[in-house]
């Protein structure tokens, strides 16, 4: 540019000295354009080092923007028909698909839960219209795990509208998610009057407890962590425990209850197993405190126990004057007559049967039914009551098996109360078998305690109905439709009499695969110098 100038002023100057009439204003002229000339060269180049200038910054803006995004946000891009052309390292870092793996691909292959498909479909048909699309969608990385994270789709169209390319820019919001699930329910769960424990599988240490929980121990909600289910219970047996959500871990049941007594008051607890937003496994405890069911079943059973008290004088003279019937003059009657009073008798035993079940419920209620409780062998005891029982399920056509390992399981119990909880717990079983089937008692070494199982193949137990089988007069309608006879009081007096044991009694049951009830009685030892003593349930 500078060399043409100088030609041109050179060329200009040689034209004016070969003319013979040189005029003092054309070299006027000619300095003045020298001068013009000069500066419009001197604006066109500062101009366009501006101009340079800002096309530097701008790439240096791009790049920081590029390392931004490629530090902070998970970036593709796609060409026009839908398939990926570009990934970056933050894509390849949480999807954990390389780039070699996801070039080439549609972007398909990371909406493989259902809410995703459904989001891939509707950013497609976006795009497709030239519309940017902007929201959250779920995606499985390579390893499976589900996340979620919030996108911004934006199409590149050509000069003629038609889609040439689209950028992804995403942001992983996984853990805001999960903090907010668990934000809602933690508000949800603080405002429950059950108490609530959440707490760790291996090691039972606590995450987190409601205020219902906090308010019982007398804790803040921030002095939950640190502390463990052993500071909940003093007597927290973790062997027992296991022993007692082994059926959840295993994947058999969804849930196990109890009941017993926190601090002096009697409580029912449920146990499942909550899968956090992070895909790890905790246990959630709700205990509820029932001295209010307790107290309106005692109402009830007291109003029922002074009609049972009437009734019992009549019925037990009726009862024995029939049997005197059937003694003296059942040779003179005729068949016709003899089944009435057969059915007389069958009748009258069975309300005499609800009247002492009543009864001793009601004894056991007020604490004035005695114990006799001696050094015993649970071993021949459960025997005892196989043989016993055997001619009752016979009747059925069910059989009874028996399992055991042990030569020798001593307890301190009332032998006769304990037989009362085997009769109940083994009837029942066989009460709701199939004609055919086996009923299988069993005893085992389960730590401090000795486990007693009656189990069968019957039409099970909905989780709803298992919360009810301890509570009194709870008749409870059998999965296959069938009417059984009963008081249902059986299991109520069960659950009291090993209230009195120290023992615990549970049940595992799925509908169509039958049931499981057992109960775990400490173990009586010798301590060393040859006396006996219980083991701490």
């Amino acid at each position: 540019m500078v060399g043409l100038l100088a030609t041109f002023i050179v060329t200009a100057f040689a034209t004016v000295e070969s003319e013979e009439a040189r005029s003092p204003d054309i070299y006027l002229l000619l300095t003045a354009f020298l001068f013009v000339a000069v500066g419009a060269f001197y604006k066109l180049q500062q101009t366009s080092l501006r101009r340079d200038q800002m096309l530097m910054m701008q790439r240096k803006e791009n790049a920081a923007m590029r390392v931004a995004l490629d530090t902070h946000a998970i970036v593709s891009v796609t060409d026009a028909v839908g398939t990926i052309i570009d990934v970056n390292e933050r894509f390849v870092e949480l999807t954990g698909y390389t780039r070699s793996e996801a070039i080439g691909r549609t972007p398909r292959f990371l909406h493989e839960c259902a809410e995703g498909e459904n989001t891939f479909h509707v950013i497609r048909k976006s795009l497709d219209q030239g519309l940017s699309w902007h929201g959250e969608h779920c995606s499985v990385t390579k390893n499976g795990e589900r996340r979620w994270f919030e996108v911004t789709v934006v199409p590149m169209m050509d000069r003629r509208g038609k889609l040439m390319k689209a950028i992804s820019v995403r942001t992983d919001v996984t853990e805001q998610r999960a903090a907010e699930g668990d934000r809602q329910m933690r508000a949800i769960l603080d405002n429950l009057q059950d108490e609530v424990f959440i707490y760790n599988l291996d090691d039972t240490s606590l995450r987190y407890m409601n205020r219902a929980a906090c308010d019982r121990f007398g804790w803040a909600l921030d002095e939950v962590a640190g502390k463990s289910m052993r500071d909940i219970r003093e007597d927290f047996e973790i062997d027992r425990f296991r022993a007692h959500v082994a059926p959840l871990l295993e994947g058999k049941v969804d849930a196990t209850y109890a009941q017993g007594k926190l601090a002096g008051s009697p409580v029912e607890v449920s146990t499942s197993i909550l899968e956090t937003a992070d895909g790890e496994r905790v246990f959630i405890s709700i205990l509820r405190d029932i001295r209010e069911r307790h107290a309106l079943a005692r109402a009830k059973l007291s109003s029922v126990s002074v009609v049972s008290h009437e009734l019992r004088t009549p019925l037990t003279a009726i009862s024995g004057a029939i049997k005197m019937l059937r003694g003296r003059f059942d040779q003179d009657m005729s068949r016709e007559a003899a089944g009435v009073v057969e059915i007389a008798e069958r009748n009258c035993d069975r309300l005499l049967f609800i009247v002492n079940d009543i009864l001793d419920l009601e004894k056991i209620e007020a604490g004035k039914m005695a114990f006799d409780k001696k050094h015993i062998d649970l071993n021949g005891l459960v025997n005892e009551a196989v043989t016993t029982l055997q001619t009752y399920a016979s009747g059925l056509n069910v059989r009874i098996a028996l399992e055991s390992d042990c030569d020798s399981a001593m307890v301190e119990a009332d032998q006769a109360r304990l037989m009362q909880v085997m009769s109940n717990l083994v009837s029942n079983a066989a009460k709701y078998s199939s004609s055919g089937d086996v009923v299988t008692v069993s005893l085992a070494d389960n730590g401090n305690c000795w486990r007693v199982a009656v189990r069968d193949s019957g039409p099970g137990i909905s989780r709803e109905n298992q919360k009810k089988l301890f509570d009194t007069f709870a008749q409870i309608s059998a999965a296959d439709g069938k009417k059984r006879l009963g008081t249902g009081l059986g299991l109520a007096i069960t659950r009291r009499i090993l209230d009195n044991h120290q023992a615990r009694i549970a049940v595992q049951s799925e509908i169509g695969k039958g049931s499981t009830f057992y109960f775990d009685i400490p173990k009586l030892v010798d301590d060393g110098s040859n006396r006996m003593r219980v083991i701490a349930a």
